[in-house]
């Protein structure tokens, strides 16, 4: 008999496999309940060593002894006529069978019950592949060459030097951001640690930076103090410390400036280009009075509230009279006018002149100075010149890369693309990297998520802009515009929204998004009040016929609508498109299909020209449903059907794109091809996530008399009005009528 043939009737192999699989096992076991009981890894290492020893040994008394009745014997004491290893051999079998069973049911279990990675999907829409990249950037150590610079100590404790202190500290981070190699924290992230008794490590963690630059200012008559000291982070070591003392000019102040930018690029050892060193040694003004009216109105901007954007205005003309060739001061000018149409009472088409001529000289001062490309292209983007925007905004952020409005705002320009959500998300949170603790920066990186669908993570950054920042009434409007949009929490949208109004009385646009909501629950009483609110604020301002309008289709007045909306038409602002669209939604509601139809192709004419098309369904694809219908309806019916099936193939791709894409009333498309089966599946799917808002606004639409009067959707109406009564009872335990 063979060797190997001898190892089979022994059943040496048998016990081998038998072994292997049983120790497999056992290593699996054992690594869970190691790991959930914080064995030390040396525990699992011996365990190895011993059950490696283990299988030789077993091999062994496989080979040299047999199981027999009466027990183990020695082979060589078994008469081979009266040997049970067959039988043994058989046992072994169903030994190695079960265990096989246990291992196979184990892999299955390994591979099905834990999420993959690369494919699973987040509660809040976001992948897991997403978050683990989130967390991977969070955790990731600090890159080498990044920096933030604390809010310096006002050392000559005059109240009136504080404005003084804070430039100078502001106009200092401008100065380092300017070297494109350099990661530098922005000036609202920083000024939290104003006073702070935390460590320098602490806070370069939170910051994410490796470095830290600290100092103070003192003013004493014409003379300045500068001292600062640049810290290693890692180990909390002084790696560079000087003192200033210079005569108060602005020629000595932007002098130290240049020469600390220089200092810290060579202690982080980055090397600056000559076009770097050129722009860090540029002196923006020789006069000082300018200067300080710069500064202020730099700090008055950063609020965003009504009140010091106005304030702001005032400081920055008072510089560019002061010092017409004060580059930086036409740009604070231009924004300051813009951002008055963002959060104020003015017209966004009466500020293009003005910024226009604000950022012509800026330009024509500083040709290359990124502050006021960007601002061109926020101005182009206003004029609904979108390529233009791009453009601009690549350019800026090519001269300055570290400047994080420049892509906090071009992301904000995606917003109006579908497809391009991500880049949007990237773009905003690139622009949180460079300012982390940006109230503002926060609140556009939330509304990202929640375009993109991501609810969760959305809602968990609101929340925490908020207790970062309680008295920012923005970042309180949009987490009410968060529940509102996203979440069908109308009541809870209000509760935001009277807080924001409270924190900026003067917010045209906070007040019309209340008479929004309230509209939407049907509470007229309290809308009419803040009706009042906004033509107490400016009688001539758009959003009071937005709120007249929006009034008067709560209470199916069509007299009204019209009334309403022939007083608001000749002044939408450019670029509010929605609005043309709301109207057009509402005359189609009340079986005007004609009249709709102009309202929407006046608003975008491009629904016309085919070539347009894809841009204006990657901006609202249920717009271009419900205008591809009116157009099929009022006589274009082959350049409707056409626009319907390029909608429609856009729609099927939404989900790529965003989660949730149920909330952009997609139904509308299905309904417009008779697909009422799909429709029904969207419109159960907009209940089940509780989207809500403008229910009544598109259920009026024509299309829906298809599935209007069908069981399934008769529950779900029903559910809907009981959702929305519901809310409306709690807004009424909130006593409005005596809020602000």
């Amino acid at each position: 008999m063979s060797f190997f043939e001898e190892l089979r009737r022994r059943n040496v192999v048998k016990v081998g496999v038998a072994y292997l699989v049983g120790s497999w096992i056992l290593v699996q076991v054992a690594d869970i309940l190691f790991d959930a009981i914080g064995t030390p890894e040396w525990v699992m290492q011996t365990m190895l060593v011993f059950l490696g020893i283990g299988l030789f040994v077993a091999l062994f008394f496989a080979w040299a002894f047999e199981l027999t009745p009466e027990g183990i014997k020695r082979e060589s004491e078994v008469d081979r006529s009266q040997s049970i290893t067959p039988q043994t051999g058989k046992k072994l079998n169903n030994t190695i069978l079960v265990l096989m069973a246990l291992a196979i049911a184990y892999l299955l279990f390994d591979k099905f019950s834990r999420p993959d990675p690369a494919t699973t999907l987040a509660v809040d829409g976001a992948s897991t592949a997403q978050q683990q990249d989130a967390d991977t950037a969070a955790d990731s150590s600090p890159a080498k060459q990044s920096i933030a610079v604390l809010p310096f100590d006002n050392r000559s404790n005059l109240e009136e030097d504080q404005f003084f202190t804070d430039g100078i500290h502001d106009d200092l981070l401008t100065t380092i951001a300017r070297i494109g190699s350099m990661k530098v924290i922005s000036r609202t992230s920083v000024m939290e640690y104003k006073g702070t008794t935390k460590k320098i490590p602490e806070i370069a963690k939170e910051l994410g930076v490796a470095h830290i630059l600290e100092g103070g200012i003192q003013r004493s008559g014409n003379q300045v103090r500068i001292n600062v000291q640049l810290i290693d982070a890692g180990t909390d070591e002084h790696l560079w410390a000087e003192i200033f003392d210079r005569e108060l000019t602005a020629e000595n102040l932007f002098a130290i400036q240049s020469e600390i930018s220089q200092k810290i690029a060579g202690a982080l050892q980055t090397a600056l280009s000559p076009d770097e060193v050129k722009r860090i040694n540029t002196m923006p003004t020789d006069n000082l009075a300018a200067y300080e009216a710069y500064m202020r109105g730099r700090q008055l901007m950063a609020t965003r509230t009504t009140a010091n954007l106005a304030l702001a205005r005032q400081d920055f003309r008072e510089a560019v009279e002061l010092d017409p060739d004060f580059a930086l001061a036409w740009v604070g000018l231009a924004d300051a006018v813009n951002l008055q149409s963002s959060y104020g009472a003015i017209r966004v088409q009466d500020t293009f002149e003005l910024r226009e001529e604000a950022i012509q000289r800026a330009l024509e001062i500083d040709p290359e100075l990124g502050e006021a490309i960007v601002s061109k292209a926020s101005l182009h983007a206003d004029r609904n010149e979108i390529a233009e925007a791009e453009a601009a905004y690549k350019r800026a952020i090519e001269l300055n890369p570290n400047y994080a409005t420049a892509y906090m705002w071009y992301g904000g320009l995606l917003s109006n693309s579908i497809s391009r959500t991500e880049e949007w998300v990237d773009l905003t949170r690139k622009a949180a990297e460079l300012d982390p603790r940006s109230a503002i920066i926060n609140s556009s990186l939330a509304g990202a998520f929640a375009y993109q669908g991501m609810f969760s993570r959305a809602e968990q950054l609101y929340k925490k802009n908020i207790e970062l920042n309680p008295g920012f009434a923005q970042g309180i409007r949009v987490l009410g515009d968060f529940y509102v949009f996203n979440l069908g929490q109308i009541d809870k949208g209000i509760e935001y929204h009277t807080r924001s109004i409270q924190a900026d009385p003067g917010s045209i646009f906070g007040l019309g998004i209340m008479v929004m909501n309230l509209v939407e629950l049907g509470d007229f009483e309290n809308a009419k009040v803040y009706r009042q609110k906004l033509a107490d604020i400016n009688e001539e301002f758009w959003m009071l016929g937005w709120a007249d309008l929006t009034i008067a289709h709560g209470k199916n007045n069509s007299a009204g609508v019209e009334e309403a909306w022939n007083w608001l038409r000749p002044r939408v602002p450019p670029g509010l498109s929605f609005i043309n669209e709301f109207a057009g939604l509402m005359r189609l509601a009340y079986g005007d299909p004609r009249e709709a139809r102009e309202i929407l192709v006046q608003s975008s004419p491009g629904w016309l020209e085919r070539n347009e098309w894809a841009q204006l369904i990657d901006r609202a694809p249920d717009m271009a449903c419900v205008t591809a219908w009116t157009l099929a309806q009022t006589g274009d019916e082959e350049l409707g059907l056409a626009l319907l099936d390029q909608a429609l193939a856009f729609v099927e791709r939404m989900p790529t794109y965003v989660e949730h894409a149920d909330n952009w009333k997609i139904e509308v498309c299905y309904l417009a091809v008779g697909n009422t089966d799909k429709a029904m599946q969207i419109i159960e799917t907009q209940l089940a996530h509780n989207h809500l808002f403008w229910w009544k606004t598109y259920h009026q639409l024509p299309m829906y008399e298809a599935v209007r009067f069908e069981p399934r959707y008769q529950e779900i109406r029903t559910e809907v009005e009981r959702r929305l009564a519901e809310q409306r009872e709690k807004v009424a335990q909130m006593n409005l009528g005596t809020g602000p």
